[in-house]
């Protein structure tokens, strides 16, 4: 999610959303293996990139080792057994880390690389299983996600202003993040309209909260990419950089919408029911 861009990136932008948006709305409606397999291929594009800019290797022992904690995981997943599921990205990461220091190598950022990715993948899926409101607390956290970035990177190019943390990235600002936040909230409040809800305090602060949480999503990305020296992770999607560009913030929004579920126990989606 850049927040500066020349005027002739947003149409690129447009009608890569055009394509994604609705292919993605389709493999959560679907849910099931449909959505393993949709969330595992993005997975393997974000590894692909995480490869590439931490280790500057496109394939090799690193990308196998991601590509079959996504697939253990979403297969294990699949089948009915959770645990075993997030185990086996554990033991992927593991493997990783001691295969990385058996060669002298930094075994830190293989088992992050593995970690950071499989696992909010394998939290969307449990997100989408689960009962009730499975369906609705995924499509709302897409709303959340989707308008926060959308009106960041549109006010921050439109508009300028102080930088909100320039010496992770130079081109967010403060006028684009005070706009996300702003547009999740309001993303979070037509959905309750949309579907017959109460936009209850409670679930607005919520919507705010994932916000907030795909905002630090994108400032993390953009410190690897600086620790690493990298502009974009890639140019993988027409105006929008690669997957782990696109999908920065959609991977702290949904592990942490996940953290909060398996610890309360139910939705905030429960919070705006009449």
């Amino acid at each position: 999610m850049t927040q500066t861009a020349k005027p002739s990136s947003l149409w690129p932008r447009i009608i890569a959303a055009a394509v994604l948006v609705p292919a993605a709305l389709g493999a959560v409606y679907l849910g099931g293996w449909i959505l393993a397999a949709w969330v595992a291929a993005a997975g393997v594009a974000m590894s692909r990139e995480w490869v590439a800019i931490v280790h500057r290797e496109v394939w090799g022992w690193r990308m196998g080792l991601h590509i079959a904690a996504l697939a253990l995981s979403q297969a294990i997943y699949a089948l009915g057994h959770a645990d075993f599921a997030f185990a086996s990205i554990l033991f992927c990461a593991l493997i990783g880390n001691v295969a990385a220091q058996a060669r002298e190598e930094r075994g830190i950022w293989v088992a992050l690389g593995v970690l950071y990715i499989a696992i909010p993948c394998l939290a969307l899926v449990w997100l989408r299983q689960r009962v009730p409101f499975g369906l609705e607390t995924v499509i709302w956290l897409f709303c959340v996600v989707w308008a926060t970035d959308s009106a960041a990177y549109l006010a921050g190019s439109t508009f300028g202003g102080p930088k909100l943390a320039p010496g992770i990235s130079p081109s967010k600002t403060w006028t684009g993040a005070v706009a996300g936040l702003a547009a999740g909230i309001a993303a979070t409040i037509a959905f309750a309209q949309a579907v017959g809800g109460v936009s209850a305090p409670a679930f607005v602060a919520a919507g705010a909260a994932l916000s907030l949480l795909t905002q630090c999503g994108d400032l993390a990305e953009s410190s690897l990419k600086r620790t690493f020296g990298v502009k974009d992770a890639s140019d993988l999607i027409p105006g929008h950089g690669g997957a782990l560009d696109r999908l920065d913030g959609m991977i702290f929004a949904a592990l942490g919408l996940a953290a909060y579920i398996e610890w309360s126990g139910h939705s905030p989606i429960a919070w705006m029911m009449p």
